[in-house]
């Protein structure tokens, strides 16, 4: 069990970043619940401090999406630190 008081904080690639060279899409609140399978509020809560991407809110009204991109790449860092050693300090 890892007791010590590391965070891993998810960066965000900046929006100079996207160049459309890659195809992007769109995934609503509820795909990514299914995908990663937290709650809305623990969605809400993890990017209030900074360790899940940051929601973009789309043209046209309240509606919000997260790019697909962005999801993987926070399950990938899920998956990389979940398989790290402990660090017994």
């Amino acid at each position: 069990m890892n007791t010590s008081n590391t965070t891993t904080r998810f960066d965000t690639p900046a929006k100079s970043d996207f160049t459309g060279h890659m195809p992007t899409r769109f995934i609503r609140r509820k795909e990514v619940c299914h995908l990663t399978g937290l709650s809305p509020s623990s969605v809400y809560l993890l990017m209030n401090q900074s360790k899940f991407p940051s929601s973009i809110r789309l043209p046209g009204g309240k509606a919000v999406a997260w790019l697909l991109s962005d999801v993987e790449e926070w399950q990938r860092q899920c998956i990389a630190a979940a398989s790290q050693p402990a660090n017994d300090d």
